[in-house]
């Protein structure tokens, strides 16, 4: 006899799902009776998971996300360690983000920025550690995008440890400078892949997530000149510019901040061995 679950798992498998078994456990946590059922015909339609059940566990957190904002991925928190190795705080940094040189400054007063935040999933891990290693922050997650600064609005509600010191701005950073005085870092995860790419991109991605926060011209490099720019009109002498990026982008990205005049640079690779951020100091 043919139960409901086994209707699920072969839809699934039948829309070429290679997750079936583990997507259609995550519903049956989450969901039951009519609202599985809808929850599962739209995975099978190949809508992201974390959009069906509206949060996704990044570093330490668990962030809301929604259609209109990226979802975070596990090599961003790379962005995460960078920034807190810099500031002294990752105890357990392994791999190339040991080789992120540390700012030697107390956090009595760290100001910092997290660019093109969307979930703020970023600035809000990060200053969550300076906090839960007894410093004071202040910081601005910013992004050009309404249904970004709505998302991480409430992200910086349910998610931050102190969420009055984190405030929303919405910026086109493409555009002009920010007003946001000296900075200790900057953190950014902007878009960064080409026109060619996002034609190549699994559906899933494509089809589900938001454009605005993927393409980046055709080099997919379009952020990274402003946001040097931004760093260089805002960074402390000292401070740190932390940025994610394509995995085929490191030498392009380190030679831009190089060539802004950023020392130490250094790209850092994920756990998986991909280029995935790069460290400049100002």
């Amino acid at each position: 006899m043919t139960t409901g679950k086994d209707q699920f798992l072969e839809l699934l498998k039948g829309s070429g799902d290679e997750e079936a078994l583990l997507d259609l456990k995550i519903l049956e946590e989450e969901f039951e009776g009519n609202a599985l059922e809808e929850a599962v015909k739209r995975r099978a339609d190949g809508e992201p998971l974390a959009y069906i059940l509206g949060y996704r566990h990044f570093y330490k957190e668990c962030y809301k996300v929604a259609p209109g904002v990226l979802i975070p991925r596990a090599d961003t928190e790379i962005v995460v360690e960078s920034a807190a190795k810099f500031l002294g705080i990752n105890k357990m940094a392994t791999g190339d983000v040991l080789n992120v040189p540390e700012y030697g400054k107390d956090l009595s007063d760290i100001r910092f920025a997290d660019l093109c935040t969307g979930t703020g999933c970023i600035g809000i891990s990060v200053a969550n550690e300076i906090v839960r290693s007894g410093g004071n922050v202040t910081g601005y997650l910013i992004d050009i995008s309404d249904t970004a600064i709505g998302i991480s609005t409430e992200n910086v509600q349910s998610q931050a440890v102190r969420p009055e010191t984190l405030k929303v701005i919405k910026h086109d950073v493409l555009g002009s400078v920010p007003e946001l005085g000296a900075l200790d870092f900057i953190v950014s995860n902007p878009p960064y892949i080409t026109n060619k790419e996002m034609d190549e991109l699994d559906s899933a991605v494509k089809d589900h997530e938001p454009d605005l926060a993927l393409r980046a011209g055709d080099t997919g490099l379009d952020f990274y000149g402003p946001i040097l720019n931004i760093a260089k009109a805002l960074l402390k002498d000292g401070g740190a510019l932390i940025v994610e990026h394509g995995y085929e982008q490191g030498d392009s990205v380190r030679r831009i901040f190089e060539q802004g005049g950023l020392k130490n640079c250094m790209t850092i690779r994920d756990y998986g061995g991909n280029q995935r951020v790069t460290v400049g100091i100002k």
